[in-house]
C-alpha cells in the first residue's frame, strides 16, 4: 500500500482527493458528508453576492459525462459565514471555499473567511480578465493559501495561471467546466436544459484538464488540483502524472455517490504501487519529461527510420481473443489479422493498438534496433 497523504498549499491532506465545487458542496452538511465518506478536503459551492436560482431543469446526465446551466451556490453569503462552513469545520473537514465575487466585495468578503474556519480560498470567475484582480483583492484581506481556478475555454490559460502565481497566488485548480456545449431531446423537439446551452462535466473534458495542468506544471512549480474528468484510478494515476498536486472530483459522486472517494482511495494506492511507487510524490510531474521530449522532438516516421510498419508492433498471442476489434478499426483496411498486416498501407496510427481490450496488440514509438516480432508473422 502506498501512502497518498500530500500537501496542497502548506495544507496536509489525508489523500489528494478534493470534492470539487459543485452540487454535492451546496451546504455545510453536504461538505461533511464527503469528508466523510473520505474526501481529502472539500470545496464549498461558488459563494457569490446574492443567491442564485437555478432554470428547470438544469444537470443532465449524458453517458459519463454531465451537462448542466446550474449557477453558483443558492444560499446567500452570510450563511456560509454562520453555519455551512463551522459545520463541515466542527466535522473535521478541510474545507476551501470557492468564492466568486467582483473584487471590491471579496476583499470584504475573504476577510471574514477565517474567522468561520475555512482553511484556504479558492477564487473563481469565468472571465479569464477578472482573475487577477479577483486574487489581488482577496490578497489584501488574507492569509489563508489562495486557489485561483482556471478554465480550459480560455486560449491564454496558462498565462493566466502564471501570472496569478507570479502575483501571489497559493496554487490553481484546474480546470473549470467546458462549454458553452448542447445537446437535444429529439422527442422534445428542445435542448436538454432550460438555458438552452450548458457546461461540461466528467470523462469527456479529461484531455482538456490533463493538458491544462500539463502546460501549468511545467511552467511553473506551484501546487496544483487538477479537477475534470476523472472517473476511474487510471484516470487519477494519469492526473497526477501530468503534475497534479491534489485530484478533484465532482461529476463521478454526482452519479455514482460519495463511496466512491474510499473507492479510488484503496485502488489508487493498490495502483500506485503495482506501477512501482512508492510514494504519490514520486508520481507527481512523472509523465512531463516524456511530454516534453515528444513536444520538443521532431515527429518519428518510418522513413526515418528505414523500417516496415510490422516492425512497430509487438503481439502476444497467448492474450489474443480473436474479438477482430484491431482489423474493424483500421480505416486503411491494413490489419488483415491481429499478427498481419500490409506494411504498404498501414500508416502507424495505432488505433488497432489502443482498441485491443487485452493488451495482445502494441505499438512501440520507435521501431528497435533489430527487427521485431521474430518469430511471429506481422508482415504483409
Amino acid at each position: 500500500m502506498v501512502d497518498l497523504s500530500t500537501r496542497l498549499c502548506g495544507i496536509d491532506l489525508r489523500n489528494p482527493f478534493v470534492l470539487a465545487s459543485g452540487p454535492l458542496s451546496f451546504d455545510g452538511a453536504a461538505l461533511l458528508r464527503a469528508h466523510r465518506a473520505g474526501a481529502g478536503a472539500v470545496v464549498t459551492k461558488t459563494i457569490c453576492e446574492e443567491a442564485a436560482i437555478n432554470p428547470i431543469p438544469h444537470i443532465a446526465k449524458l453517458n459519463s459525462s454531465l451537462l448542466n446551466c446550474e449557477l453558483w451556490s443558492d444560499l446567500g453569503p452570510n450563511d456560509w459565514l454562520e453555519r455551512e462552513i463551522p459545520i463541515a469545520k466542527e466535522g473535521g473537514a478541510v474545507v476551501i471555499a470557492s468564492v466568486g465575487m467582483k473584487p471590491p466585495n471579496i476583499a470584504a468578503y475573504v476577510g471574514l473567511l477565517a474567522s468561520s474556519g475555512a482553511d484556504a480560498i479558492e477564487v473563481c470567475s469565468y472571465d479569464s480578465r477578472a482573475m487577477l484582480p479577483m486574487l489581488r483583492a482577496a490578497a489584501q484581506s488574507t492569509n489563508l493559501p489562495i486557489l485561483v481556478k482556471v478554465s480550459a475555454n480560455w486560449p491564454n490559460v496558462k498565462d493566466v495561471a502564471v501570472a496569478c502565481l507570479q502575483a501571489g497566488a497559493s496554487g490553481i485548480t484546474a480546470i473549470d467546466s467546458v462549454g458553452p456545449t448542447l445537446r437535444f431531446d429529439i422527442e422534445k423537439r428542445a435542448p436538454l436544459l432550460a438555458s438552452g446551452v450548458g457546461w461540461l462535466t466528467g470523462s469527456a473534458i479529461l484531455p482538456f484538464s490533463l493538458r491544462v495542468v500539463a502546460d501549468i506544471a511545467m511552467a511553473v512549480e506551484s501546487g496544483i488540483v487538477g479537477t475534470g474528468g476523472i472517473y476511474r484510478v487510471d484516470d487519477c494515476v494519469e492526473m497526477l502524472m501530468a503534475g497534479a498536486t491534489a485530484i478533484g472530483i465532482c461529476s463521478l459522486p454526482m452519479v455514482s455517490g460519495l463511496q466512491v472517494f474510499a473507492g479510488l482511495v484503496g485502488a489508487l494506492s493498490d495502483r500506485l504501487a503495482e506501477l512501482g511507487y512508492t510514494r504519490i510524490q514520486d508520481a507527481i510531474g512523472a509523465g512531463l519529461p516524456a511530454l516534453k521530449k515528444c513536444l520538443s522532438t521532431p515527429f518519428m516516421t518510418p522513413s526515418s527510420r528505414e523500417v516496415t510498419p510490422h516492425e512497430f508492433f509487438s503481439f502476444d498471442g497467448d492474450l489474443c481473443v480473436d474479438c477482430g476489434a484491431c482489423i474493424r478499426v483500421c480505416s486503411y483496411q491494413a490489419r488483415r489479422a491481429p499478427d498481419q498486416i500490409h506494411d504498404d498501407r498501414c500508416r502507424l496510427c495505432g488505433l488497432c493498438a489502443s482498441t485491443c481490450p487485452t493488451g495482445a496488440l502494441c505499438l512501440s514509438r520507435e521501431a528497435p534496433p533489430t527487427t521485431a516480432n521474430e518469430g511471429q508473422d506481422c508482415t504483409s
